[in-house]
């Protein structure tokens, strides 16, 4: 599914140098000679104006969008295809983000401005990757995306934070990107050769999921396709609703919302790193060994052998039917402290144990809500994470002679491909065809750390994280001690194209 849809940012001001109204035009008439859609900001002065008025001219399709209190202005343009009232500034940019498959920003004023770092901040908090195509002919945006890059090298913005935003020279160029697919549009990232060493491959956990999740890789490639359309199409019957639907769902939609969800977020990682692992086969990059945290462990146990796809299928949507029955009132938080310093009650357990002075507690809500209280007020980092559920502390309990039941009934293999352990750091052998296995996996503390040094110490020199974002690449980082032999540490979401490069090259 390629490009239909295009938002252009610009303003209502002509500029002083002519070429700009000029170059607007050429882009509106190139957009529309493409059977690109047009979404703008509504007006029909300036370079908004031009544009606009090309593509009509054209004969393409211009979609204004308009807070209420300029109806009353003679800017409003009267002979658009579509002009969509929304209430103020705020929803006017919200409905043209989510209204387009890319942006193409034009000079303008202060507006457009605003509006590009919002599609970079929209790219950092993973609410989409939509890329952005700045069309300059004459440098007008060579200090701003000099600035980004300056912050990215001072290390304000991470490596691929500007990975969609893309200088064109001219409407063609804008035009022949949009038209030649993903990886033409945002630029891929630039090959990593894999070091010597063995590859693992991390799997994250609920928490992770992020809006739009596997959309873009969906659209791109017909592995991810048709895996992830058999994973969704196994998992639907445990769901009320299709689960790519939730996981396609716009930011801030009542789809979108149900991601927060456990009995939709641990399906959809679930899917989507199936997907991804299958996706990477597919380019020659297998893992020499799997470890996955917690809710990953079963996309990792699949893969591994450990379950077949039906099975990890009925695995992982019981699980999601039975933590609908729980009640509510559990809740996680990260808190910066070491296991030796948390005095914990009855309410409230370490779930995981992710480097020295980084943990994870679980339990009733209130309880992790006063842990947070007390270690902000002695100044360490807290952040309660996306998770409506308590794993590993006793709010598990009621399920797990169920879940144990189904378990029993399925054919569970040892790995075929050497599976770390989340709750021991150490590799799983025999044990993990047993259902008692799996079962402890739900109550015991992860211990992420040991996990990594134990990795390490067996010759392990790349860490590639498969799942929605970037959370154990970080937590990797903060494990490793410094120095020149740092494995190489990566993640799909982000670097997808360059580990399969490297390996080939390797």
């Amino acid at each position: 599914m390629g490009m239909t849809t295009v938002t252009v940012f610009c303003g209502s001001s002509p500029g002083n140098r002519p070429d700009h109204m000029r170059i607007a035009a050429e882009l509106g008439s190139a957009l529309a000679e493409a059977g690109l859609r047009l979404v703008y900001g509504g007006a029909r002065i300036g370079l908004m104006g031009a544009v606009a008025d090309s593509a009509l001219a054209s004969g393409g399709t211009v979609t204004g969008v308009i807070p209420s209190l300029m109806l009353p202005y003679e800017i409003t343009h009267t002979g658009l295809t579509d002009l969509e009232v929304v209430e103020d500034m705020h929803q006017r940019k919200a409905r043209m983000g989510e209204s387009a498959d890319a942006f193409v920003a034009l000079p303008g004023g202060l507006g457009t401005a605003e509006e590009l770092l919002e599609v970079l901040s929209w790219a950092q908090l993973r609410i989409h990757r939509k890329p952005c195509l700045l069309l300059d002919p004459f440098g007008f945006y060579r200090p701003l995306v000099s600035f980004l890059e300056h912050a990215r090298d001072e290390g304000f913005l991470r490596p691929g934070d500007l990975e969609r935003i893309i200088v064109c020279r001219s409407a063609e160029e804008v035009v022949a990107r949009l038209t030649s697919g993903v990886s033409a549009v945002a630029g891929e990232p630039a090959p990593v050769a894999l070091p010597q060493g063995r590859t693992a491959f991390l799997f994250s956990a609920t928490g992770s999921q992020q809006p739009g999740m596997g959309r873009g890789l969906y659209e791109a490639f017909p592995v991810f396709t048709g895996v992830l359309d058999e994973v969704c199409a196994l998992l639907d019957p445990y769901l009320d609703v299709p689960l790519r639907e939730v996981m396609f769902a716009p930011a801030g939609t009542p789809k979108g919302a149900l991601l927060d969800r456990a009995v939709f977020a641990r399906p959809a990682i679930f899917a989507l790193q199936v997907a991804q692992y299958r996706l990477l086969e597919s380019q020659g990059l297998v893992p020499d060994v799997l470890f996955g945290y917690s809710a990953g462990q079963m996309a990792a146990a699949h893969v591994a052998g450990v379950f077949s796809l039906p099975d990890a299928c009925r695995a992982v949507g019981t699980m999601s039917q039975l933590l609908g029955t729980l009640p509510l009132g559990g809740r996680m938080a990260a808190v910066e402290a070491s296991p030796e310093e948390l005095r914990l009650g009855p309410a409230a357990v370490i779930a995981a144990v992710n480097g020295p002075r980084s943990v994870v507690v679980s339990g009733d809500q209130e309880a992790v809500a006063e842990v947070c209280a007390e270690w902000a007020a002695r100044g360490r980092r807290t952040h309660v994470l996306r998770a409506d559920i308590a794993p590993h502390s006793t709010h598990l309990d009621p399920l797990l002679d169920d879940y144990r039941r189904v378990l029993s009934t399925m054919d569970l293999r040892a790995p075929r491909i050497p599976l770390v352990s989340d709750t021991t750091g150490k590799p799983t052998g025999a044990e993990a065809a047993g259902p008692d296995h799996w079962v402890r996996a739900l109550r015991d503390p992860v211990r992420f750390m040991d996990a990594v040094d134990g990795m390490r110490r067996d010759g392990v020199a790349c860490y590639i994280e498969l799942g929605p974002g970037e959370v154990l690449a970080g937590l990797v980082q903060d494990c490793l001690s410094h120095g020149d032999d740092r494995p190489v540490v990566l993640s799909v979401s982000r670097y997808w194209p360059a580990p399969r490069r490297g390996a080939a090259g390797a």
